[in-house]
């Protein structure tokens, strides 16, 4: 698996960055041009180190061999040095174009709890400054170290973690641990002891992963949670995480840049925080913080690549910088204790197919088919139902009304609120759960 080219947002195969066909497009990877000078093949090479960042954890053997080709380069006629230490080898993997036959079987799996229950509390305090919060919040970052494959095929994939209770729980992003057997993790304000971890439970769709520890007696400091929702652009963030997988407990500081992104290319319904903060490779599975030294986001993916304008020599390409994303903490507590409890992740569902509208000057998403098996046909939801409300609270676009349904669960009653020729209709049906369909 090319896991520093697959991961990253959006979504793409596993290529070198392109030149775009025009600046309106998004930046997808897509085929490399013909032949490349050695200076162009370079700059191809940093765009694809950039392509490492977050929904990518490193793969070392990677970023080694693309750091020896930069350093090993000579375009000016001088000489470069490099730091021997700054990157761990290991052999690059030799199974050609073969897939892999890793299933998560292969993880370190261990048993749920129904008993463990996590959640987020209100902002509250005095604003924190910087040194403070990195103070707060250092003793609850790990570092996430899996290993894949053996022998000639050894690969290890590097990132961050967050712990989130006294007894060792951690969350972290899935890729970090996909197609890997082993999974490690290490107190960043320790850095003495690796501990083995085993995992609880994943969504691979949403790129969320529970861990396990044994952290009994280690006086773990968890993580205080915060409210994503309460966050409003403009407001200052702060990222904790290790950085290239050997800058440890490394923060950067930056902005929300806006709220709800949907990630349209997947189509899976999670959406994310953007930022300005800088992220690098590493930051995957960290922690994104608020003024108040809580975590609100796990930082999991960048937008990057290459813009230019059409048959523009790579060289001269735009670089795309400073838009990271996170998941909120807020959305995403439902799969985590749903993970927790049951070693399983889930999708609550309505069971229909809908869209946003706008009638009479009524915003809200408009029903265009009820599957008949749900629970929604039983009790009178009809196509063409304009959704206004769900369990209270005004529905204006798809991002809210899956944020509601999330938050309710499977087998749980929403009440919602729908116009039909005009009228008000109060309607309420159980959720369905669409990863057990």
């Amino acid at each position: 698996m090319d896991n520093y080219l697959n991961y990253r947002w959006p979504k793409g195969p596993g290529v070198q960055p392109p030149p775009m066909p025009d600046l309106s497009s998004r930046p997808v990877p897509r085929r490399a041009p013909r032949r490349r000078t050695a200076r162009q093949w370079a700059v191809s090479a940093v765009c694809v180190v950039l392509v490492l960042a977050l929904l990518g954890s490193i793969s070392f053997w990677a970023v080694n061999g693309l750091a020896n080709l930069l350093a090993d380069a000579d375009f000016s006629g001088g000489g470069s040095g490099r730091d021997p230490g700054a990157h761990r080898t290991f052999p690059v993997p030799s199974g050609g174009e073969e897939e892999s036959d890793w299933s998560l079987d292969d993880l370190p799996w261990g048993d749920p709890d129904p008993e463990v229950q996590l959640s987020v509390e209100p902002a509250q305090g005095n604003v924190l400054s910087g040194r403070d919060i990195h103070t707060k919040v250092l003793p609850s970052i790990v570092y996430v170290e899996a290993q894949g494959g053996g022998g000639l095929n050894r690969s290890l994939y590097a990132g961050t973690g967050i712990v989130v209770t006294a007894t060792g729980y951690v969350l972290t992003n899935f890729h970090i641990i996909e197609d890997t057997s082993k999974v490690q993790v290490m107190l960043v304000d320790d850095q003495t002891t690796y501990y083995d971890a085993q995992v609880i439970g994943v969504d691979e769709e949403f790129d969320l992963a529970v861990l396990k520890f044994d952290g009994e007696g280690l006086g773990l400091a968890p993580a205080r949670l915060g409210d994503s929702d309460a966050l409003a652009v403009g407001d200052r963030v702060y990222a904790e995480g290790n950085p290239m997988g050997y800058l440890l407990g490394s923060m950067s500081a930056g902005i929300v840049s806006a709220l709800d992104r949907d990630d349209e290319v997947d189509g899976g319904g999670m959406v994310m925080i953007q930022t300005d903060t800088p992220l690098n490779p590493g930051n995957s599975g960290g922690a994104l913080v608020n003024e108040y030294g809580q975590v609100v986001g796990i930082t999991s993916a960048k937008i990057t690549g290459l813009v230019t304008e059409r048959n523009e020599a790579i060289e001269d390409a735009a670089v795309i910088e400073n838009i990271g994303l996170a998941l909120p903490m807020s959305d995403i507590l439902p799969f985590v204790n749903r993970m927790i409890a049951t070693g399983k992740s889930w999708r609550p569902s309505i069971g229909i197919t809908c869209s946003q509208a706008v009638e009479d000057g009524r915003q809200g998403i408009k029903v265009a088919e009820v599957e008949e098996d749900a629970p929604a046909f039983a009790a009178g939801l009809q196509p063409d139902d304009l959704i206004i409300s769900a369990n209270g609270e005004r529905v204006t676009d798809l991002a809210g009304l899956r944020r509601m349904i999330y938050r309710t669960g499977a087998d749980e009653q929403l009440h919602c609120v729908v116009v039909r020729d005009g009228e008000e209709l109060t309607i309420s049906f159980g959720l369905i759960d669409k990863l057990e369909g």
